[in-house]
Protein backbone atom coordinates (compact mmCIF):
# COMPACT_ATOMS: atom_id res chain seq x y z
CA UNK A 1 0.00 0.00 0.00
CA UNK A 2 2.96 2.36 -0.33
CA UNK A 3 2.27 5.33 -2.33
CA UNK A 4 -1.54 5.21 -1.98
CA UNK A 5 -3.10 8.58 -1.84
CA UNK A 6 -5.63 8.15 1.24
CA UNK A 7 -8.81 10.36 0.02
CA UNK A 8 -9.94 10.46 3.67
CA UNK A 9 -10.27 12.49 6.92
CA UNK A 10 -6.81 12.32 8.90
CA UNK A 11 -5.85 12.96 12.84
CA UNK A 12 -2.41 14.79 12.94
CA UNK A 13 0.23 12.34 15.07
CA UNK A 14 -0.11 13.00 18.75
CA UNK A 15 -3.41 14.70 18.26
CA UNK A 16 -7.30 13.31 19.17
CA UNK A 17 -10.65 14.82 18.60
CA UNK A 18 -12.79 14.53 21.78
CA UNK A 19 -15.65 13.10 20.25
CA UNK A 20 -17.14 10.29 17.41
CA UNK A 21 -16.01 12.61 14.33
CA UNK A 22 -12.26 11.19 15.21
CA UNK A 23 -13.82 8.16 13.11
CA UNK A 24 -13.74 8.31 9.34
CA UNK A 25 -14.27 4.78 8.82
CA UNK A 26 -16.53 2.08 10.11
CA UNK A 27 -15.87 -0.99 9.03
CA UNK A 28 -18.25 -4.00 10.64
CA UNK A 29 -17.54 -7.89 9.95
CA UNK A 30 -20.57 -10.02 10.61
CA UNK A 31 -19.67 -13.75 11.31
CA UNK A 32 -21.69 -16.36 11.70
CA UNK A 33 -23.14 -18.45 14.73
CA UNK A 34 -21.37 -18.50 17.97
CA UNK A 35 -22.38 -17.18 21.17
CA UNK A 36 -20.36 -15.21 23.54
CA UNK A 37 -19.77 -19.08 25.81
CA UNK A 38 -18.81 -20.67 23.37
CA UNK A 39 -15.63 -18.08 22.21
CA UNK A 40 -15.37 -16.37 25.81
CA UNK A 41 -17.18 -18.03 28.31
CA UNK A 42 -13.63 -18.51 29.98
CA UNK A 43 -12.24 -14.85 29.09
CA UNK A 44 -10.37 -13.32 32.13
CA UNK A 45 -12.46 -10.81 33.68
CA UNK A 46 -15.57 -11.06 31.31
CA UNK A 47 -19.12 -12.72 32.60
CA UNK A 48 -18.25 -16.14 31.26
CA UNK A 49 -18.82 -19.49 32.69
CA UNK A 50 -15.28 -20.17 34.58
CA UNK A 51 -15.56 -21.43 37.52
CA UNK A 52 -19.61 -22.06 36.88
CA UNK A 53 -20.32 -25.58 37.00
CA UNK A 54 -23.51 -25.49 34.26
CA UNK A 55 -24.80 -28.96 33.30
CA UNK A 56 -27.91 -28.93 31.63
CA UNK A 57 -30.76 -31.72 31.44
CA UNK A 58 -30.91 -34.23 28.35
CA UNK A 59 -34.67 -33.93 29.03
CA UNK A 60 -37.33 -31.56 30.38
CA UNK A 61 -37.11 -32.65 34.54
CA UNK A 62 -34.14 -34.97 33.72
CA UNK A 63 -31.24 -35.73 36.25
CA UNK A 64 -29.67 -36.67 33.56
CA UNK A 65 -26.95 -33.81 32.37
CA UNK A 66 -24.26 -32.41 30.44
CA UNK A 67 -22.08 -30.08 31.21
CA UNK A 68 -19.71 -27.75 29.81
CA UNK A 69 -16.87 -29.08 28.49
CA UNK A 70 -13.39 -27.61 26.42
CA UNK A 71 -14.42 -28.23 22.41
CA UNK A 72 -10.86 -29.13 20.75
CA UNK A 73 -13.02 -29.34 17.26
CA UNK A 74 -12.24 -26.57 14.84
CA UNK A 75 -15.46 -27.77 13.10
CA UNK A 76 -18.44 -28.13 15.29
CA UNK A 77 -21.74 -29.24 14.38
CA UNK A 78 -24.39 -27.25 12.79
CA UNK A 79 -27.33 -26.95 15.18
CA UNK A 80 -30.79 -26.02 15.18
CA UNK A 81 -30.59 -22.12 15.82
CA UNK A 82 -34.83 -20.71 14.37
CA UNK A 83 -37.55 -19.51 16.06
CA UNK A 84 -38.81 -22.02 17.73
CA UNK A 85 -35.45 -23.98 19.17
CA UNK A 86 -34.03 -20.71 20.41
CA UNK A 87 -37.07 -20.28 22.34
CA UNK A 88 -36.66 -24.01 23.71
CA UNK A 89 -33.27 -23.22 24.61
CA UNK A 90 -34.28 -19.71 26.51
CA UNK A 91 -37.08 -21.64 28.39
CA UNK A 92 -38.68 -18.75 29.63
CA UNK A 93 -35.26 -17.12 30.39
CA UNK A 94 -34.10 -20.34 32.56
CA UNK A 95 -31.31 -20.99 29.69
CA UNK A 96 -31.70 -24.71 30.20
CA UNK A 97 -33.37 -26.19 27.09
CA UNK A 98 -29.96 -26.17 24.89
CA UNK A 99 -29.30 -29.76 25.24
CA UNK A 100 -32.32 -31.73 24.45
CA UNK A 101 -33.98 -28.69 22.47
CA UNK A 102 -30.83 -29.09 20.02
CA UNK A 103 -30.36 -32.35 20.25
CA UNK A 104 -26.26 -32.16 20.41
CA UNK A 105 -24.26 -32.21 23.51
CA UNK A 106 -21.82 -30.20 21.35
CA UNK A 107 -23.91 -27.56 22.63
CA UNK A 108 -22.36 -26.88 25.88
CA UNK A 109 -18.51 -27.37 23.87
CA UNK A 110 -16.49 -23.76 24.71
CA UNK A 111 -13.31 -22.53 23.04
CA UNK A 112 -10.30 -20.80 24.71
CA UNK A 113 -7.42 -19.27 23.57
CA UNK A 114 -6.10 -22.45 21.82
CA UNK A 115 -8.77 -22.09 19.29
CA UNK A 116 -9.57 -19.16 19.23
CA UNK A 117 -6.08 -17.25 19.77
CA UNK A 118 -6.26 -14.55 17.50
CA UNK A 119 -10.18 -13.34 18.79
CA UNK A 120 -8.69 -13.32 22.25
CA UNK A 121 -5.91 -11.25 21.65
CA UNK A 122 -7.63 -8.76 19.88
CA UNK A 123 -9.47 -8.61 23.39
CA UNK A 124 -6.59 -8.03 25.01
CA UNK A 125 -5.12 -5.45 22.99
CA UNK A 126 -8.74 -3.30 22.62
CA UNK A 127 -12.35 -4.40 23.76
CA UNK A 128 -14.56 -7.10 24.12
CA UNK A 129 -18.48 -6.63 24.96
CA UNK A 130 -19.94 -9.27 27.12
CA UNK A 131 -23.30 -7.90 27.29
CA UNK A 132 -23.98 -8.14 22.92
CA UNK A 133 -27.27 -9.38 22.26
CA UNK A 134 -28.48 -10.24 18.90
CA UNK A 135 -31.57 -8.46 18.02
CA UNK A 136 -34.14 -11.28 17.45
CA UNK A 137 -34.07 -14.59 19.20
CA UNK A 138 -33.92 -16.26 16.08
CA UNK A 139 -31.52 -17.70 13.22
CA UNK A 140 -29.62 -15.23 10.45
CA UNK A 141 -31.74 -13.21 8.29
CA UNK A 142 -33.49 -11.20 11.02
CA UNK A 143 -30.09 -10.17 12.69
CA UNK A 144 -28.73 -8.83 9.17
CA UNK A 145 -31.67 -7.14 8.81
CA UNK A 146 -31.85 -5.35 12.13
CA UNK A 147 -27.52 -4.55 12.00
CA UNK A 148 -28.42 -2.07 8.91
CA UNK A 149 -32.42 -1.58 9.23
CA UNK A 150 -33.10 -1.42 12.82
CA UNK A 151 -36.10 -3.86 12.02
CA UNK A 152 -36.72 -7.00 9.96
CA UNK A 153 -39.61 -6.31 9.48
CA UNK A 154 -41.70 -9.04 11.69
CA UNK A 155 -39.52 -11.77 10.11
CA UNK A 156 -38.49 -14.39 12.09
CA UNK A 157 -36.68 -16.84 9.64
CA UNK A 158 -34.29 -16.92 7.21
CA UNK A 159 -37.33 -16.72 4.57
CA UNK A 160 -36.63 -13.04 3.16
CA UNK A 161 -38.79 -11.73 0.45
CA UNK A 162 -38.23 -10.49 -2.81
CA UNK A 163 -39.12 -7.05 -1.83
CA UNK A 164 -38.22 -5.32 1.44
CA UNK A 165 -40.64 -2.29 1.51
CA UNK A 166 -38.68 -0.80 4.87
CA UNK A 167 -35.81 1.62 4.03
CA UNK A 168 -31.92 0.77 5.16
CA UNK A 169 -29.70 3.12 6.11
CA UNK A 170 -28.11 2.80 2.80
CA UNK A 171 -30.41 5.71 1.87
CA UNK A 172 -29.77 7.78 4.66
CA UNK A 173 -26.18 7.15 4.09
CA UNK A 174 -26.52 7.95 -0.13
CA UNK A 175 -28.42 11.14 1.05
CA UNK A 176 -25.81 12.48 3.51
CA UNK A 177 -23.34 12.12 0.73
CA UNK A 178 -21.59 9.09 3.07
CA UNK A 179 -20.08 6.49 1.29
CA UNK A 180 -20.43 2.66 1.96
CA UNK A 181 -20.49 -0.60 0.29
CA UNK A 182 -21.42 -4.35 1.21
CA UNK A 183 -19.06 -6.78 1.13
CA UNK A 184 -20.26 -10.74 0.76
CA UNK A 185 -19.68 -14.03 -1.27
CA UNK A 186 -22.13 -15.80 1.58
CA UNK A 187 -25.90 -13.80 1.36
CA UNK A 188 -27.50 -11.19 -0.34
CA UNK A 189 -30.43 -10.36 1.72
CA UNK A 190 -29.24 -6.56 1.22
CA UNK A 191 -30.21 -6.67 -2.10
CA UNK A 192 -33.98 -7.18 -1.31
CA UNK A 193 -34.85 -3.94 0.22
CA UNK A 194 -36.35 -1.69 -3.07
CA UNK A 195 -34.05 0.90 -1.86
CA UNK A 196 -31.89 -1.54 -3.33
CA UNK A 197 -33.14 -2.60 -6.33
CA UNK A 198 -34.68 0.97 -7.19
CA UNK A 199 -30.98 2.66 -7.45
CA UNK A 200 -28.55 1.36 -9.78
CA UNK A 201 -25.73 3.24 -7.59
CA UNK A 202 -26.79 1.43 -4.71
CA UNK A 203 -26.88 -1.78 -6.59
CA UNK A 204 -23.54 -1.04 -7.26
CA UNK A 205 -21.79 -0.90 -4.23
CA UNK A 206 -22.44 -4.64 -3.35
CA UNK A 207 -19.04 -6.55 -3.92
CA UNK A 208 -17.24 -9.42 -3.64
CA UNK A 209 -15.67 -10.28 0.29
CA UNK A 210 -12.28 -10.25 -1.49
CA UNK A 211 -13.29 -6.54 -3.32
CA UNK A 212 -12.59 -4.90 0.51
CA UNK A 213 -8.87 -5.48 0.54
CA UNK A 214 -8.69 -4.04 -2.81
CA UNK A 215 -10.63 -0.81 -1.85
CA UNK A 216 -8.30 -0.36 1.11
CA UNK A 217 -5.36 -0.73 -0.97
CA UNK A 218 -6.26 1.55 -3.47
CA UNK A 219 -6.91 4.17 -1.17
CA UNK A 220 -11.02 3.53 -2.04
CA UNK A 221 -12.48 2.40 1.31
CA UNK A 222 -15.77 3.71 2.15
CA UNK A 223 -17.24 5.85 4.97
CA UNK A 224 -18.88 2.98 6.15
CA UNK A 225 -18.59 -0.84 5.43
CA UNK A 226 -20.05 -3.86 6.16
CA UNK A 227 -18.49 -7.22 5.20
CA UNK A 228 -20.96 -10.25 5.61
CA UNK A 229 -18.67 -13.15 6.04
CA UNK A 230 -15.10 -12.55 6.41
CA UNK A 231 -13.52 -14.10 2.61
CA UNK A 232 -11.42 -16.68 4.10
CA UNK A 233 -14.77 -18.25 5.59
CA UNK A 234 -17.77 -17.23 7.86
CA UNK A 235 -17.71 -19.42 11.02
CA UNK A 236 -21.05 -21.10 10.18
CA UNK A 237 -20.82 -24.67 11.37
CA UNK A 238 -19.49 -26.90 10.30
CA UNK A 239 -16.78 -24.85 8.69
CA UNK A 240 -13.41 -23.87 10.50
CA UNK A 241 -13.78 -21.45 12.71
CA UNK A 242 -9.80 -21.32 12.45
CA UNK A 243 -10.19 -20.40 8.84
CA UNK A 244 -12.94 -17.66 9.37
CA UNK A 245 -10.75 -16.23 12.15
CA UNK A 246 -7.65 -16.07 10.29
CA UNK A 247 -9.12 -14.35 7.26
CA UNK A 248 -10.55 -11.57 9.95
CA UNK A 249 -7.87 -11.10 11.45
CA UNK A 250 -5.40 -11.06 8.25
CA UNK A 251 -7.86 -9.85 5.61
CA UNK A 252 -9.64 -6.94 7.52
CA UNK A 253 -8.40 -6.31 11.04
CA UNK A 254 -4.43 -6.45 10.24
CA UNK A 255 -4.97 -4.84 6.86
CA UNK A 256 -6.95 -2.01 7.90
CA UNK A 257 -4.45 -1.72 10.66
CA UNK A 258 -1.41 -1.47 8.39
CA UNK A 259 -2.65 0.87 6.40
CA UNK A 260 -3.24 4.92 6.49
CA UNK A 261 -6.87 4.80 7.26
CA UNK A 262 -5.93 2.96 10.99
CA UNK A 263 -5.88 6.21 12.83
CA UNK A 264 -9.28 6.77 11.97
CA UNK A 265 -11.16 3.46 11.95
CA UNK A 266 -13.49 2.24 14.05
CA UNK A 267 -13.58 -1.70 13.43
CA UNK A 268 -16.98 -3.75 15.01
CA UNK A 269 -16.69 -7.90 14.63
CA UNK A 270 -19.23 -9.70 15.78
CA UNK A 271 -22.04 -12.77 15.22
CA UNK A 272 -25.08 -12.74 13.38
CA UNK A 273 -26.51 -15.36 15.30
CA UNK A 274 -26.30 -18.35 17.95
CA UNK A 275 -26.06 -21.20 15.85
CA UNK A 276 -27.40 -23.35 18.72
CA UNK A 277 -24.55 -23.26 21.36
CA UNK A 278 -25.10 -22.67 24.58
CA UNK A 279 -25.16 -19.45 26.64
CA UNK A 280 -25.78 -18.93 30.57
CA UNK A 281 -27.01 -14.79 30.27
CA UNK A 282 -30.45 -14.30 29.87
CA UNK A 283 -31.27 -11.89 27.12
CA UNK A 284 -33.36 -8.81 28.43
CA UNK A 285 -36.72 -9.04 26.33
CA UNK A 286 -37.34 -5.41 25.15
CA UNK A 287 -40.48 -6.70 22.57
CA UNK A 288 -41.53 -9.95 21.22
CA UNK A 289 -38.30 -10.25 19.07
CA UNK A 290 -36.02 -9.80 21.28
CA UNK A 291 -33.45 -9.57 22.42
CA UNK A 292 -31.75 -13.16 21.52
CA UNK A 293 -28.90 -14.74 23.36
CA UNK A 294 -25.54 -13.28 23.70
CA UNK A 295 -22.61 -13.00 21.04
CA UNK A 296 -19.10 -12.18 21.11
CA UNK A 297 -18.33 -8.20 19.53
CA UNK A 298 -14.88 -6.52 19.37
CA UNK A 299 -14.60 -3.26 19.31
CA UNK A 300 -11.12 -2.49 17.74
CA UNK A 301 -10.18 1.16 16.63
CA UNK A 302 -7.06 3.85 17.87
CA UNK A 303 -9.75 4.99 20.47
CA UNK A 304 -10.60 2.02 21.93
CA UNK A 305 -10.39 1.64 25.29
CA UNK A 306 -7.32 -1.25 25.92
CA UNK A 307 -8.41 -4.28 27.32
CA UNK A 308 -11.70 -3.33 28.36
CA UNK A 309 -14.60 -5.58 29.03
CA UNK A 310 -17.91 -3.51 27.89
CA UNK A 311 -20.49 -4.94 30.04
CA UNK A 312 -23.31 -1.60 28.56
CA UNK A 313 -26.19 -3.54 26.87
CA UNK A 314 -25.94 -3.18 23.26
CA UNK A 315 -27.04 -5.61 19.75
CA UNK A 316 -26.73 -5.46 16.35
CA UNK A 317 -29.06 -2.26 16.11
CA UNK A 318 -26.32 -0.53 18.71
CA UNK A 319 -23.95 -0.82 15.90
CA UNK A 320 -26.25 1.14 13.66
CA UNK A 321 -26.94 3.21 15.80
CA UNK A 322 -23.34 3.94 16.04
CA UNK A 323 -23.38 4.89 12.35
CA UNK A 324 -26.82 7.18 12.96
CA UNK A 325 -24.67 8.87 15.67
CA UNK A 326 -21.75 9.33 13.73
CA UNK A 327 -23.05 11.04 10.76
CA UNK A 328 -26.31 12.52 12.27
CA UNK A 329 -28.35 10.28 10.94
CA UNK A 330 -32.11 9.53 11.94
CA UNK A 331 -33.18 6.53 13.78
CA UNK A 332 -35.34 4.05 11.60
CA UNK A 333 -37.35 2.40 13.80
CA UNK A 334 -37.82 2.25 17.77
CA UNK A 335 -35.16 -0.12 18.60
CA UNK A 336 -31.97 1.62 17.01
CA UNK A 337 -33.82 4.74 18.21
CA UNK A 338 -33.48 3.71 22.04
CA UNK A 339 -29.80 1.39 21.38
CA UNK A 340 -26.78 2.23 23.32
CA UNK A 341 -24.46 4.15 20.58
CA UNK A 342 -21.39 2.47 21.81
CA UNK A 343 -19.72 5.46 22.79
CA UNK A 344 -18.21 3.09 26.41
CA UNK A 345 -16.36 1.62 24.14
CA UNK A 346 -13.93 4.39 22.81
CA UNK A 347 -11.59 7.09 24.62
CA UNK A 348 -11.74 10.15 22.27
CA UNK A 349 -9.39 12.49 24.65
CA UNK A 350 -6.37 10.16 23.96
CA UNK A 351 -4.33 10.15 21.32
CA UNK A 352 -5.06 7.70 18.61
CA UNK A 353 -2.94 4.38 19.72
CA UNK A 354 -0.58 2.87 17.53
CA UNK A 355 -2.12 -0.24 15.77
CA UNK A 356 -1.34 -3.64 17.82
CA UNK A 357 -1.45 -6.91 15.47
CA UNK A 358 -4.15 -9.59 16.16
Amino acid sequence: MNGVVIMAQTVPKGKARADISAIANTVIVLQENHTFDNYFGTYPGADGTAGKPYCLPDAPGSSKCVSLYHDASITPVDMNHNWKSAHADYDSGKMDGFVYAEGDKETMGYHDRQEVGRYWKAADAYVLCDRFFTSVMSESAPNHLFLVAGTAGGLIDDRVPDMLPFPPIFQQLDAAGVSWKVYSDTTSWYKSFSYVQNSSAATANFKSAAGFKADVSAGQLSRVSWIIGAPGGDEHPPKSIQAGMNSVADDIVNFVGGSPYWRASAIFVTWDDYGGFFDHVAPPQVDKYGYGFRVPCLVISPYAKAGFVDSAANDHASILRFVETRYGLSPLSTRDASANSFLEAFDFTQAPRPFTPI
